[in-house]
């Protein structure tokens, strides 16, 4: 490649990661395809010319990093470490949205779960490609934990359109979900799934604090799934221990179904907390996500 190429290719590196430009900006600036803005880009990351780092509060364990990735044949896997556990959750948000930024490109659709620790993504995000974003499962919890706030946050960042799903995670009946299910905004999120190209997900523990599912079900419920082998849960789908399928809500959960979230290409899980270990690797296990966001203590655990 001459000299006059390498420049090209590094002015629209510039534009892009420094100043904020969108691909379609820069064709229309150097009178190019958007195709070949992609096209350069990528290479300036594969030859070195761009480097994409992390930076948080605290670091990357590479080691432990690179073993996670190897392990379970993740796309991306960060054990990220933090010298006072209080910083914890907002070191591993933190790395998760640089992630997030430096992986989406122009025209992706992004899929979110609700979660007390993904809803503090936002807080970090500064600049992302267009985006359209799209919630995949119902609402739990507080208004500032569900999907719906994550996804409208998201959305004002990426300035795409956000399809909320306004729903419960868990109903009460197969009746009433399938009522549910008829209503046409959520027919219309529903829609999107299929076109889902990264997503975020929680991981949730079998106890309590630790999973919308497990505090949206009575406590008869939660002691026959406790019973049943339940471990983790994670976009509402049951797990066991050695990450099989548990079958007991999904007549009564309102979100993607598993074929479809095993179908996106990238899915981002983020896991925080000791009480997460055993779902963090029942949820590797299962194969329905393909990079994790961690801190250092699950990662060992997960490895020892």
């Amino acid at each position: 490649m001459g000299p006059d190429e390498l420049f090209q290719r590094a002015m629209i590196a510039r534009r892009y990661y420094l100043e904020g430009r969108t691909r379609i900006q820069i064709a229309d600036e150097l009178g190019i395809s958007r195709f070949k803005v992609a096209r350069e880009l990528d290479e300036a990351v594969a030859s070195g010319m761009v480097e994409i780092k992390i930076h948080d509060p605290g670091s990357i364990d590479v080691a432990l990093s690179s073993a996670l990735q190897t392990r379970f044949g993740l796309q991306h896997a960060y054990a990220v470490t933090s010298a006072d556990s209080g910083d914890r959750v907002d070191a591993v948000t933190r790395a998760t949205a640089e992630l997030l930024q430096s992986v989406l490109r122009d025209g992706d659709v992004i899929g979110v779960d609700c979660g007390r620790t993904l809803a503090r993504i936002a807080d970090h995000l500064t600049t992302l490609p267009p985006c359209d974003v799209v919630q995949l499962t119902g609402m739990a919890g507080a208004i500032t934990h569900n999907g719906a706030d994550l996804v409208r946050r998201i959305s004002e960042v990426s300035g795409g359109t956000p399809w909320p799903l306004y729903a419960p995670l868990v109903v009460s009946d197969a009746r009433t979900a399938a009522s549910l299910a008829g209503n046409q905004q959520i027919q219309d999120t529903f829609a999107r799934y299929p076109r889902v190209s990264c997503a975020l997900v929680s991981v949730g523990a079998w106890t309590q604090g630790a999973s919308q599912v497990y505090a949206s079900l009575s406590d008869a419920e939660v002691r026959e799934f406790t019973t049943g082998g339940v471990c983790a849960e994670t976009c509402a789908l049951l797990l066991d221990a050695d990450g099989h399928r548990l079958p007991g809500l999904d007549d009564r959960r309102m979100g993607i179904d598993e074929a479809t979230l095993r179908a996106i290409p990238t899915v981002i899980a983020l896991a925080t907390g000791a009480e997460k270990i055993a779902a963090t690797r029942a949820v590797l296990r299962s194969g329905m996500v393909s990079a994790l966001v961690t801190d250092s203590e699950i990662a060992a655990a997960i490895l020892g």
